[in-house]
């Protein structure tokens, strides 16, 4: 995440002891942020697992850059208890709809990150806020919780985007040059027409010019419309592989894309105008700016739709993505199975890919799928992939 920092791990020696921890340092300059990056090292020194201190440099981040982006802020001091109040309820909860646990992780963190400046001599304040929620806020995040120990936790009916609205979402971008505008465009609908995540987008690992041309080339030589890529999603080191499928529609716009503008990508089809990598939240970040050109510009009642789902974020073109194939599924359209589903989508969890099923099967009124669905996650003390769902 971030647009001017970024978080890398590092390793360095001491003594015959090899430490490994977590730096935040600018995209540009790579010069460390050394307060922040003091207090991950501390935390590393204290016996801290790396995935934990990965943890607690992502919600260090994520305030730097509303600091960093804010022109009153010149540094930790400048926040009062109002910025530290709105930053929880206005950033992380409205704009990213962060679960009331996400936001008392950040609470905890930031409390302990605040008192460490002041003790090590990097403010002149400590941990000074009451982190203070309106009641609006509270009764949310309490109905969130009550929701949790239920067979529907995860709200698809507020993730869900229907296709006539992620059609406007797309007309919304008011980027001028004709490059940005339609590598935005294809930015998103890999997201809605073939469910990768964020990073999955941006990351160089993935999405190669010449793969995809040679993707190309063997769907012609097979006669077939639509394109197979492997990409690389979450996990351990270079991430779980899967094979994701693009449509002909969205295959043509990518094959004219590389024509008009190969000058530009360099060996990546998502990238910068000079070739560079964009941000790991770079996609994230555009379906922000462009949601909020809809709910500004936009006629009633699609943008105050718009504003109202709080939950329509760039993760959810994979939930709508999820949902549309479960629908195919559940209607015939394409008689594959809930495996197939779950091999599109790189669920290591069968019991994730339940989810949209059932859901799939509520949007069609297929009450019989429901109750059936639900018996299932009931005889399976329903549990699933909770990362599928954490990034709203």
């Amino acid at each position: 995440m971030g647009q001017v920092f970024r978080q890398k791990t590092v390793q360095f020696h001491r003594g015959a002891q090899r430490i490994e921890t977590v730096v935040i340092a600018n995209r540009k300059t790579d010069s460390l942020h050394v307060a922040a990056s003091a207090y991950l090292l501390s935390k590393s020194l204290s016996g801290a697992k790396i995935k934990t201190v990965e943890k607690y440099a992502s919600l260090i981040l994520s305030l730097i850059e509303e600091i960093e982006f804010d022109p009153e802020l010149n540094s930790f001091d400048d926040l009062t208890d109002t910025d530290m109040s709105n930053y929880l309820e206005l950033v992380l909860m409205k704009d990213r709809g962060n679960s009331g646990s996400t936001i008392n992780q950040h609470k905890i963190v930031l409390s302990e990150f605040f008192q460490f400046l002041y003790d090590q001599g990097f403010a002149e304040l400590g941990d000074r806020f009451t982190y203070h929620l309106s009641s609006y806020a509270e009764l949310k995040l309490a109905k969130a919780k009550g929701r949790q120990n239920s067979h529907d936790p995860y709200r698809l009916s507020e993730r869900f985007i229907p296709e006539n609205q992620f059609h406007l979402l797309l007309s919304f971008d008011k980027s001028k040059n004709s490059y940005i505008k339609e590598r935005n465009e294809i930015v998103l609908r890999l997201g809605y027409e073939a469910g990768l995540r964020a990073h999955e987008v941006t990351t160089f690992e993935n999405l190669a010019v010449g793969e995809i041309e040679a993707a190309i080339s063997r769907a012609k030589h097979h006669k077939r419309n639509e394109v197979e890529l492997n990409v690389f999603g979450k996990g351990k080191n270079a991430g779980k592989v899967r094979t994701i499928v693009i449509e002909p529609f969205l295959r043509r716009k990518i094959e004219s894309f590389i024509s008009r503008y190969r000058q530009n990508l360099g060996n990546h089809l998502i990238c910068k105008k000079d070739g560079g990598e964009l941000a790991d939240d770079f996609a994230t970040t555009l379906f922000r700016k462009t949601k909020y050109s809809l709910i500004k510009y936009g006629e009633s009642p699609d943008a105050d739709r718009w504003e109202a789902n709080t939950m329509w974020t760039f993760h959810a073109l994979r939930h709508s993505y999820a949902t549309n194939l479960g629908l195919q599924i559940e209607t015939g359209e394409k008689p594959l199975g809930r495996t197939y589903l779950m091999d599109r989508l790189g669920h290591s969890n069968p019991k994730t890919t339940l989810i949209y099923l059932h859901f799939a099967a509520k949007l069609l009124g297929n009450m019989e799928k429901v109750d059936e669905y639900e018996a299932e996650m009931r005889r399976k003390s329903f549990s699933c992939d909770q990362e599928e769902f954490a990034h709203d």
